[in-house]
């Protein structure tokens, strides 16, 4: 009876909301929103997608308008003016520095009922801007508790509505409330831009994100689980610009990216937490950029990204550049464009190869080397602590180790962080060889007990012929 009770409270509850909803949205609208002051920028329509943007140029300084309404969980415990946690909110970035130069938070909205309401009037100098407005997830409080849950729309339109139930739906604040409660106030979140003085047709609008001169190598991270490279010929020393944008934690980036050189396998730039520095949103979003000197050669840049968090579905808040996650190469000198082009991938001719290698297997496959000559091995093991549960190694005809997979110098492999992975060009005297691979009883090739590495058709050990 008790359950039953309260959820009629809560009903009822909500009945009242949305009826002062309908007062507060016509007492906190802007005199802009009466027609007054010309819109140039108007992001709406969040159901159907978490993050929209609307690049615009101002030709001179001018003044702008921004009306903003979003929404955050409430602190029950008072606490700094900014330090409100938006779940849905806009910003504006300075679209050549790609740094923000306007946010809604704690300190410039106002609370309206449900909502945050920014209404601010915003100088800005002549240049190109873009405004950006999010709406990863929802959350509701009750007393000292709070709840949140990500709302990723590839499934949303999918999941059917249920009858709440439970003690947690007395309150509104279960799984399937939350959810019913998004939908009833989605429809209201968005951001517009209005001009108070000048000329609509002087300001000039163009397709967020600007992407700046001399691009050569783009990479980006749109989906989870992705893997992406693109190899690419130096033909004379050049610099690059680096920006990378992706996610990492504690001592682990989880999407990042790295370039390679290609004939030595070693790579020449990486993205990395010591490096990487806060890029907005969630504190798990990180941004790297870097220039970089590069002799003439080959090169692959690469760029991976783990099983969430991603421009497919922000499962926290999205960095403040969310259209450029990934890893974005240019050159800054335009007379040194003509000399970075987009190529194949290097081929490696395979001498001898172990792959595909599932649980409780001792594999060999032999290989003579007629010359002295350097050879490129490419490994996937499972690694744990300090040693590889999954063995490669390379036996002499005596059968002597002339090279093992330590753990030590592996590199992460994707999915799961012992996947582990190694790729490096070693010097063999000519002989007759044995290239070994052994598994133990647990995570090798189709028989994965946590997520699989990038490369799962490789699993196992490969050596090839360097040209």
């Amino acid at each position: 009876m008790l359950p039953s009770l309260l959820s009629e409270a809560a009903a009822l509850i909500r009945m009242i909301h949305a009826v002062v909803l309908i007062v507060l949205m016509v007492s906190f609208a802007p005199s802009a929103l009466r027609g007054e002051e010309p819109r140039i920028v108007a992001l709406h329509d969040f159901e159907s997608a978490e993050v929209r943007q609307q690049g615009f140029t101002l030709p001179r300084a001018m003044k702008i308008h921004v009306y903003a309404k979003g929404a955050g969980l409430r602190r029950i415990v008072p606490a700094s003016s900014g330090d409100i946690p938006l779940f849905a909110y806009g910003w504006i970035l300075n679209a050549t520095t790609r740094e923000v130069v306007w946010q809604m938070d704690g300190s410039n909205t106002k609370r309206a009922w449900e909502y945050r309401v920014a209404d601010q009037y915003l100088d800005l100098p002549a240049g190109s801007y873009e405004a950006y407005f999010a709406n990863h997830g929802f959350g509701q409080g009750l007393l000292v508790a709070q709840w949140t849950r990500n709302i990723d729309r590839r499934g949303v339109k999918a999941e059917r509505p249920e009858r709440p139930h439970g003690f947690l739906a007395a309150f509104g604040v279960d799984h399937t409330s939350l959810l019913r409660h998004w939908r009833e106030q989605v429809g209201n979140y968005g951001m517009e831009i209005y001009l108070p003085a000048g000329r609509p047709s002087d300001v000039s609008n163009f397709e967020a994100p600007l992407h700046w001169k001399n691009i050569v190598v783009a990479l980006p991270g749109v989906t989870d689980n992705g893997h992406w490279t693109q190899a690419f010929h130096v033909r004379k020393p050049v610099t690059l610009h680096i920006y990378g944008e992706g996610e990492g934690s504690g001592r682990r980036m989880h999407d990042y990216g790295w370039i390679t050189e290609a004939r030595s396998r070693a790579r020449v730039w990486e993205m990395s937490m010591d490096k990487a520095q806060f890029a907005g949103g969630a504190r798990k979003n990180r941004r790297q950029v870097e220039t970089l000197q590069l002799p003439a050669g080959d090169y692959e840049a690469t760029f991976v990204t783990d099983d969430s968090h991603s421009p497919a579905d922000w499962n926290a808040a999205p960095s403040c550049d969310p259209g450029m996650y990934g890893l974005t190469l240019a050159v800054p000198s335009d007379a040194d464009l003509a000399a970075v082009a987009l190529t194949n991938p290097l081929t490696w001719p395979v001498l001898s190869e172990l792959v595909r290698v599932g649980n409780d297997q001792d594999r060999r496959a032999p290989f003579t080397l007629a010359t002295a000559q350097s050879v490129r091995i490419y490994a996937i093991g499972e690694g744990d602590g300090e040693d590889m549960a999954d063995e490669a190694w390379i036996e002499d005809v005596a059968g002597k180790k002339v090279w093992t997979m330590e753990r030590s110098r592996t590199l992460p492999a994707g999915g799961a962080s012992k996947n582990r992975l190694i790729d490096e060009v070693i010097s063999l005297p000519k002989g007759v060889y044995s290239l070994r691979f052994r598994t133990d009883d647990s995570h090798a090739y189709g028989h994965w007990n946590s997520d699989g590495p990038w490369d799962p058709e490789h699993y196992g050990v490969t050596v090839y012929a360097v040209k």
